[in-house]
């Protein structure tokens, strides 16, 4: 309802005792409110303040005595009273704000002292709202700290108590009509307008125009608010509802009306410009927070103004309405405008959190406009600091980054103390970009007065002891450096601070490196001067040689003072400053070379150091001097540098070991030009082989018990690896070492010509993969004669090293090879020594062996009977060993056929035949191995029968064979006819055996197992258990009789559940022939 449709003393009445009350008796001068200008800002009131006067007459716009009846009458013949909410939270909302007079001008504040004489403190109170506190505290911006993530917001409840106000007030409920929309309130609007038709620039005309703009920047609001998802409850249709009553006041309170609207539209526009940055992915609960709290301000003021003008009855009362929610506006707008700030702030976070580009990041801050802050709040310090410091990595040229910068080092200056928003190391960070900024953008008096009051600000909290003192004095000088007046001003800042006394302060190694910039930078100052330029090698050379001392040559900080040392000595041009600096360089190599052995750190150093000869134009000196430097470390050598900033080298040199090579080569490699990919790991392998091989010549050339084929070897790798890097000085120095060593090995008889020969074979074939075969013949003919001068050790030697090669030649000059076998086989067979002659018998195996690995590869016609058989022997049992059978069943072929055309006794015959079957057998030759015992058994038994040891150990062999072949039963066979031979002896035959109870107890145990093992695989057997009983008691009654056996063993042999005997054949261990006599 609207209280214009009343009369006009009831709405007096009626207005006097709801709005007024009865408590006139506390009265607020204009004075006691100037009073309140002095008040802290965080002092909190409601808008309506908490002061109760009597009411200012001023000249009203309107007189209550014109028509009750308003121009625009709203009707709203939809709306429902709005229902008490049952939802009641824990945190009650309101609408305090603070009343400082210091935010507001001279005429505002007399407006909002008349408001506040008029507004009751009994009918709006809501001081204890903490909510209301934080929304409408214009100082609450200021307090949050860096953890703030907004305030907790309920906006529904918000609008409860707006609307129980409004009951208190006007002693109604709130009629809205919640399903209104902004186009029905823009339809009702152009109704309205069409029905009147107001004239251009009039009142109405411009009441309904912001009315209208209202209505557009309402829903375009609320329809940016509801595409992050953010819940405004009815909001809507209760400001576009109190917006329609206030519209039916405009016939009236037509220049309040106009105003409000006018004021509205100004409020909204702020709230626009955030909408329009808005987009779905910004959704996050404090920009949640920031629109909910915009929403809430705009329902405060909407339903409360239209609660004053519902219940208003006084004509002359319209500009305290005036007053009164202008007042609010201003506080509603700057609040706004803080919450944009903070909307921007949280456009940035995000940003930061998605890392985006510095381009984007450019166009959104071209997009913020006015930030309406004359400084960030603390909250939001660390978010434009981190904005700040992308922009100045790629933008410092732009004026928005200038812009920027100033905003935040203003924020930072207002707020640093707090060290929860900021720490020194930030703000010292922010301060060095600010300069360089400055510099872009060529603003030098202010860059310039910022850098020495801040030193000035340095020097009050931290002192002059503190590192950051020490920095901004650095900044401030090189500042003053530039200026063309101010420098000498710089170069006493330097001086200051070469004279610090680090051990006053904790900072030891961040002060050092802070002065050794102040110390370069004195020397820079000092060079660029013409009147100052001699104090600058002075201090120079000082600072160099002073951190030799302190710190290891390898060090970056004496790497850098040398560098500057040769900066200095180049920009001079003279031919005298180019020595001294290369006589500084030379001497800093030896002493780097004497003190640092990590490769990687040496690679760098000389790098930087062939460059530095370069910039020199110095290039030959260095070559000249390194390749100096390396010969007298190769070769020992006094070193004839001499040191220039008072070092010596003598005998420094001697300390020197191989990975100093790493060094050298790098060093010379790169001022020749040589530089490549992976140059180091090539060095490094270089480096590496070389001491390896120096290293073994070193070893072989001191050990005198290694074989001289080794120690060769180990010497003409090193020539080999030395000729290839052109290194012939060590090459001929090498080679003569190693000729004398040699000369030193041989005997005296061996010719020369034969041993030079020899010395330059295994030079040139060392590292070949095939040698030629005249370093063999060369190395057998020069044996040969070492052993007839009867040096047998010397001669072995020589024959274990042309074992080596042998080995290589044997497939490809086989014939050649054989030849050259045979002829140290035949050589070193010749000489019959006594065994302990243990040097001769070796020097007959390895010619032997050579024999045996020849002979393995080819297929010839070899006559063996021109081998002695003692060689034989052993060829046969090193075939045997390495199971070469083919070879082996050759070899004893060929003395089994050819045994009719010998002398050889019966014992040596059958002891080759038997060797034959085993080698055919195990070759797989089991038939041919077979038939060919079975004949050797034959004969034994025709010439000395079955009980001969000859006889029974081939019958025992034929058993054997069988029961490997699975045959048991033919294998049983042969144990029971020996074992019946020796039952039926007669006792002259008895009598003269004493080996047969050995006898018997071992075909026993082989005839058990026979048989043990034909049942296990036959299942039955043609003999039964009395058979195999009454043959081993005859056997036994046969041996007792003659022979007293009283071994257990024996006994129990004989019982056919005793012990066995596996009788499977198995590979002798010693495959020679176990004959003694010469054959």
């Amino acid at each position: 309802m609207v209280l214009a449709s009343m009369p006009s003393s009831k709405a007096v009445l009626m207005f006097a005792d709801i709005f007024f009350g009865r408590e006139t008796d506390n009265m607020l001068s204009q004075a006691k409110l100037h009073q309140l200008e002095s008040a802290p800002s965080n002092v909190k009131s409601n808008w309506l303040t908490t002061v109760q006067t009597r009411p200012i007459r001023s000249g009203s716009v309107s007189s209550d005595d014109e028509p009750a009846e308003s121009i625009i009458h709203h009707h709203d013949t939809e709306s429902i009273v709005a229902p008490a909410r049952s939802s009641v939270f824990e945190y009650g909302t309101g609408t305090t704000t603070v009343l400082s007079h210091r935010d507001f001008s001279s005429a505002t504040t007399r407006h909002v002292s008349q408001a506040m004489s008029i507004i009751s403190k009994r009918d709006f109170s809501f001081s204890s709202s903490s909510y209301a506190s934080e929304l409408y505290d214009t100082q609450a911006i200021w307090k949050h700290g860096a953890d703030y993530e907004g305030f907790s917001f309920e906006l529904d409840s918000h609008m409860q108590r707006a609307i129980d106000r409004y009951a208190r007030v006007c002693g109604k409920s709130l009629d809205f009509a919640r399903s209104v929309t902004s186009k029905e309130f823009l339809a009702m609007v152009t109704n309205e307008r069409l029905r009147y038709m107001p004239e251009k620039g009039s009142r109405l005309d411009k009441t309904l125009k912001k009315a209208e703009a209202f209505a557009k920047k309402f829903d375009k609001i609320m329809t940016a608010i509801k595409m992050i998802e953010v819940s405004t409850y009815d909001s809507s249709a209760l400001v576009l509802s109190s917006c329609k009553t206030l519209l039916g006041f405009a016939g009236k309170y037509s220049f309040a009306v106009e105003r409000f609207f006018t004021v509205l539209d100004d409020a909204m526009a702020t709230v626009v410009k955030m909408v329009e940055k808005l987009e779905a992915s910004h959704a996050s609960h404090r920009v949640t927070s920031i629109f909910q709290s915009s929403l809430a301000m705009i329902v405060d003021i909407v339903v409360d103004i239209t609660a004053s003008f519902g219940t208003h009855r006084s004509s002359g009362s319209e500009k305290t309405i005036v007053a009164q929610f202008e007042s609010r506006f201003e506080i509603i707008i700057l609040r706004l405008t803080q919450l944009k700030a903070e909307f921007h702030m949280c456009h940035l976070n995000h940003w930061l959190e998605c890392h985006g580009s510095v381009d984007s990041l450019l166009i959104i801050l071209r997009g913020f406009g006015d930030f309406g802050l004359d400084s960030c709040p603390p909250a939001y310090i660390s978010i434009l600091m981190k904005v700040c410091l992308s922009l100045h990595k790629s933008h410092s040229e732009h004026s928005e980054t200038l812009t920027w910068f100033r905003f935040l080092w203003n924020s930072i200056e207002k707020h640093r103390h707090n060290h929860e928003i900021i720490n020194s190391e930030q703000w010292f960070e922010v301060y060095q970009e600010y300069l360089i900024i400055l510099g872009v953008h060529e603003q030098h008096t202010e860059r310039l007065h910022l850098a020495e009051s801040f030193r000035a600000v340095i020097l009050a909290d931290f002192g002059a002891t503190h590192a950051y003192y020490i920095r901004a004095s650095i900044e401030f000088a090189k500042i003053l450096e530039i200026d063309t007046v101010r420098y000498v001003e710089a170069v006493s800042i330097y001086e200051e601070l070469c004279q610090f006394d680090i051990h006053c302060c904790d900072e030891g190694d961040s002060i050092i490196a802070l002065l050794e910039i102040a110390k370069y930078r004195l020397s820079v100052l000092f060079e660029s001067h013409c009147d100052l330029g001699h104090r600058a090698e002075t201090l120079l050379i000082d600072s160099f040689v002073s951190l030799k001392w302190e710190l290891s040559y390898s060090h970056e900080k004496v790497l850098v003072a040398l560098t500057r040392i040769v900066d200095y000595h180049r920009k001079q041009k003279r031919r005298e400053s180019i020595s001294v600096a290369i006589k500084v360089i030379e001497e800093y190599i030896v002493g780097l070379l004497v003190e640092e052995r990590n490769e990687i750190v040496l690679f760098d150093i000389a790098r930087s150091l062939s460059k530095m000869y370069r910039e020199l134009s110095s290039v030959e000196f260095g070559i000249k001097f390194i390749q100096t430097l390396k010969e007298e470390v190769l070769m020992g050598e006094k070193s004839k540098v001499e040191g220039f900033c008072g070092f010596g080298h003598e005998d420094r040199l001697a300390h020197l070991d191989r990975r100093c090579f790493i060094f050298i080569h790098a060093f010379e490699q790169l001022l020749c030009g040589y530089e490549r990919e992976n140059m180091l790991d090539i060095i490094i392998r270089d480096v590496y082989t070389e001491t390896c091989l120096y290293e073994a010549w070193s070893v072989s050339a001191r050990t005198s018990s290694r074989p001289i084929h080794m120690r060769l070897a180990a010497g003409a790798r090193l020539i080999a690896f030395l000729e290839l890097k052109g290194r012939q000085t060590e090459v001929r120095k090498l080679r003569t070492d190693m000729w004398e060593m040699f000369k030193g090995f041989c005997s005296t008889s061996v010719s020369s010509e034969s041993l030079w020969q020899l010395f330059e074979l295994t030079l040139s074939n060392v590292n070949k993969k095939i040698v030629h075969i005249d370093i063999l013949e060369r190395l057998v003919e020069v044996s040969l004669q070492v052993y007839k001068a009867k040096d047998f050790k010397v001669s072995l030697q020589l024959l274990k090293w042309s074992q080596v090669y042998f080995r290589q030649l044997t497939k490809t000059k086989h014939s050649h090879v054989v030849k050259l076998a045979f002829k140290i086989s035949e050589s070193f067979s010749r000489r019959h020594t006594h065994d302990h002659d243990h040097v001769i018998l070796e020097l007959q195996q390895i010619s032997s062996e050579i024999l045996v690995e020849v002979l393995k590869v080819g297929r010839l016609d070899i006559d063996f009977g021109t081998i002695p058989f003692d060689q034989l022997n052993v060829i046969i049992r090193l075939l045997g060993e390495r199971k070469n059978f083919s070879m082996l069943e050759r070899i004893l072929q060929y003395l089994w056929d050819t045994r009719m055309s010998r002398n050889w006794s019966g014992a040596a015959t059958v002891a080759t035949g038997r060797r034959l079957c085993e080698v055919k057998f195990a070759a797989g030759h089991q038939s041919a191995a077979m038939s060919l015992i079975e004949s050797i058994c034959y004969n034994l038994r025709d010439v000395y029968g079955s009980l001969h040891h000859l006889t029974v150990d081939c019958e025992t062999l034929r058993a054997s064979f069988h029961n490997t072949c699975g045959n048991h039963k033919a294998a049983r066979d042969i144990h029971v006819h020996l074992l019946e031979q020796i039952g039926n002896m007669d006792n002259d035959a008895i009598s003269g055996r004493d080996d047969l109870a050995e006898l018997v107890t071992d075909q026993a145990k082989r005839l058990k197992w026979a048989h043990h093992s034909h049942q296990s695989k036959a299942g039955e057997d043609d003999k039964d258990e009395s058979f195999y009983l009454s043959i081993l008691r005859n056997a036994q009654s046969s041996v007792g009789g003659h022979h007293r056996v009283e071994s257990a063993s024996f006994g129990d042999a004989l019982k056919l559940d005793g012990e066995k005997m596996e009788t499977k054949w198995k590979h002798p261990e010693n495959w020679s022939l176990p004959v003694r006599e010469v054959l």
